[in-house]
């Protein structure tokens, strides 16, 4: 029957076979509900049972009433598990889309779920159509997604269906385990560790070589959601076994999911039976197999890193077990000595001349000391930083020597990339006291041919300079990041990112040498590239905590203004920012000539600038240093807000509308505005008066006045004012070019 089933869905297509075809025409009048419930009863024409498929939406969406949503579920319950396999595949296509309307639209739809649409899917879960059953997975997948199945419902319906695969085919034990895989971020630990950990082993042993290419696929999302121990017991044997299969997709996958294994098992599995695995891999005859492991040696090699309480603890116990053998050791030398006095050579010796009488608590003080003190040199003996305590040496080998193993691999990939971009991590594992081991490495990275092997180093040299020694890193770190500077801009970009936390590490007078190469910040090969400038302006400010006042008033500064007046605003905002740090600096150290020169400049570039997008950065920044709290009131004053207050009848809106804001959300009704002398409070008063009836609607809002909707359409006169020209419903316009720095 199934037989016939199948040639008749092959033939559903063929346009030479018109069976009794549902004609909308002559139905015109009918709804999708009326539709889908005549033509899925026809018992004899399987092609209107197919065609009723594709208004279960449309009719689930016209319902009104509980009766006929009930009857459109039964409709399509029939049709998921119709005999005819094509009406099962259309059904069950739609589970999703149903799933999620019942869930969005109706009340209780989990409940109608479970009713109509669940045991259907999970009848089908093993169907040996494909097509069948990949929609019942995906289905069961978008339950679990919406939070729809309840842990018992796991137990006893879908996880029989999932790891009874004795007798399945192939393509489904694949699937299934491709679907355990998926499920186990939705499951418990106890129920994976319980049904799909066994399964999987299990499986991992199957005469199907993809069967075991998947098994080992899955490996390393199981081992992220078992205890460590399990780990041990179940994935780190079964992994060992994979590594040795004959066909090299196989020990292909291995080598892709040994690093999460390997981040989550114990030292012990890590170091004996991982890395010789690992090892083996390195060594494969198969150039895909060997590609893959050495893009995942750098990462492997990681996961021997160990925090300062690992190192302690691991000091601790290895001394303990030596202390323990030499414990041993010295009670089975006092045993053996005690039985001499018995033994035949000392007791056909001739007897001393001399009978020296010894002190017994001598003798035990003596054999305790001398005990400590070799417990002592014992525990002097064990280094926790030498290379042979903290990794496999061979490993090491490997890494060090990947740009050739990489040439000879005879694969275009990006296996060199991948060695530069987990270079810290490596060279966090091995502590500054192993760098020796790796720098010449690093030297080859920096010279890579490629740029991108290139930019990644740069991205990482400020982690690199963190884990080494401040020699070290003046050395060998600070060439490469010289070469680096003059690089091209998709690599200097790595270095600006991270600038002064590099600059931060290394002593204060090889710090200096670099104020001069600052420049170097603003030189880029593509002036469009803005991001580059907002990145520098960044920086600056960070620049600004690590020199004195005179270096930052000499180097940093000077720069920084000439960020603040760039064409992008928000490059304009991080110097505004920086600007503000250079203030603050100066303040702190009392440099008073940097401090007139400083505000010298904000007038002059400024608040006295041609360009109203200055004027409005000048209002930008008295906001940003007035919020560092770094003056008393009266001497921000002093400094800042005659020129400031001048600007309440600026000719360009976006000015005025600056400076209410920033007034009437800051300076006044507050502790600063309190002790202002009279002459200043007076000031502000009458600024806020006369913004207070700015012919700006916005301007106006903006210190508290009501905002007023406009009821007629803007008068050419106002069309016209320079003021609104250049700003329309608070939108800035960036096109004006026009700088006037004198």
């Amino acid at each position: 029957m199934s037989d016939i089933v199948d040639i008749l869905d092959s033939t559903t297509n063929n346009d030479s076979i018109n069976i009794n075809v549902d004609d909308d025409s002559d139905e015109s009048g009918e709804t999708p509900f009326q539709r889908l419930v005549r033509l899925h009863a026809s018992p004899s024409n399987y092609n209107e049972r197919k065609n009723a498929v594709k208004y279960i939406l449309d009719a689930l969406r016209l319902v009104n009433d509980l009766e006929s949503l009930y009857e459109i579920l039964s409709c399509t319950k029939k049709l998921a598990d119709d005999i005819v396999t094509q009406v099962q595949i259309d059904t069950l296509e739609k589970f999703v889309s149903i799933i999620e309307y019942l869930i969005g639209n109706v009340e209780n739809g989990d409940v109608l779920i479970k009713e109509y649409l669940f045991q259907s899917i999970i009848q089908t879960i093993g169907h040996s159509n494909n097509r069948i059953r990949k929609a019942s997975q995906s289905a069961l997948i978008r339950l679990f997604e919406m939070d729809q199945i309840k842990s018992d419902e796991i137990e006893r319906d879908i996880i029989p269906s999932l790891c009874q695969l004795d007798r399945a085919c192939d393509d489904f034990k694949n699937e299934s385990i491709l679907l355990m895989t998926r499920l186990t971020q939705y499951i418990s630990s106890e129920l994976v560790l319980k049904y799909f950990v066994p399964t999987i082993v299990q499986q991992s042993s199957s005469i199907a070589f993809q069967t075991r290419k998947t098994c080992a696929t899955s490996i390393g999302d199981l081992a992220t959601v078992i205890p460590s121990s399990a780990v041990d017991q179940y994935l780190v044997p079964c992994i060992s076994n994979l590594c040795s299969d004959p066909f090299w997709g196989v020990r292909k996958s291995c080598a892709e999911v040994i690093h999460p294994v390997a981040q989550v098992c114990s030292k012990e599995s890590r170091w004996n039976i991982l890395s010789p695995c690992l090892i083996q891999l390195l060594q494969d005859q198969s150039r895909w197999v060997k590609t893959a492991a050495l893009r995942v040696l750098g990462y492997f090699i990681s996961t021997f890193a160990q925090t300062n309480e690992d190192k302690q603890i691991n000091s601790t116990k290895i001394n303990n077990e030596q202390i323990n053998d030499l414990s041993v050791q010295v009670e089975q030398s006092i045993q053996i000595n005690e039985s001499d006095k018995f033994n035949d050579f000392n007791y056909w010796r001739e007897p001393l001349l001399t009978n020296i009488d010894f002190n017994q608590d001598l003798i035990e003080n003596f054999t305790s000391t001398t005990r400590k003190q070799s417990l002592l040199e014992i525990s002097k003996t064990y280094d926790p930083d030498s290379i042979n305590n903290i990794l496999p040496i061979e490993l090491l080998d490997f890494y060090t020597s990947i740009i050739e193993q990489s040439h000879s691999s005879g694969v275009e990939t990006d296996i060199v990339h991948q060695g530069a971009h987990t270079f810290p991590a490596v060279a966090l594992t091995l502590t500054n006291k192993n760098w020796h081991l790796i720098r010449d490495l690093h030297k080859k990275f920096a010279e890579d041919l490629q740029w991108k092997v290139r930019r990644t180093l740069a991205y990482s040299l400020h982690a690199l300079a963190e884990i080494l020694t401040v020699e070290q890193v003046e050395e060998d770190l600070c060439p490469i990041f010289d070469s680096f500077f003059r690089d091209v801009d998709e690599v200097k970009i790595g270095i600006l990112s991270n600038l002064a936390r590099f600059l931060k590490v290394l002593q204060l007078s090889t710090r200096r040498t670099y104020l001069d190469k600052l420049t170097y910040l603003t030189c880029v090969d593509n002036q469009r590239n803005w991001r580059f400038r907002f990145e520098s302006a960044n920086q600056l400010y960070e620049l600004t905590s690590l020199f004195s006042s005179v270096d930052v008033g000499d180097y940093i500064s000077p720069l920084t203004f000439g960020m603040a007046v760039d064409k992008v605003a928000d490059v304009r905002h991080a110097a505004i920012k920086a600007l503000s740090g250079c203030y603050s600096k100066f303040n702190s150290e009392n440099a008073q000539i940097q401090t007139e020169v400083f505000l010298d400049d904000c007038h002059r570039v400024f608040a006295s600038s041609q360009d109203w997008k200055l004027r409005q950065v000048y209002i930008n920044l008295c906001e940003s240093i007035y919020k560092l709290h770094v003056d008393t009131p009266d001497q921000y004053a002093l400094r800042f807000l005659g020129r400031l207050l001048s600007l309440k009848e600026d000719p360009v809106v976006n000015v005025r509308l600056s400076l209410g804001t920033f007034i009437y959300q800051n300076l006044i009704n507050n502790e600063f505005y309190i002790d202002l002398s009279d002459d200043w409070r007076s000031q502000i008063d009458e600024c806020l008066q006369i913004l207070l009836v700015d012919r700006d609607r916005d301007v106006r809002a903006s210190v508290g006045g009501v905002y007023e909707a406009r009821g007629t359409p803007l008068s050419s006169e106002i069309l016209n004012d320079d003021s609104d020209s250049s700003i329309q419903n608070n939108t800035i316009t960036l096109g004006d070019e026009q700088q006037n720095q004198s």
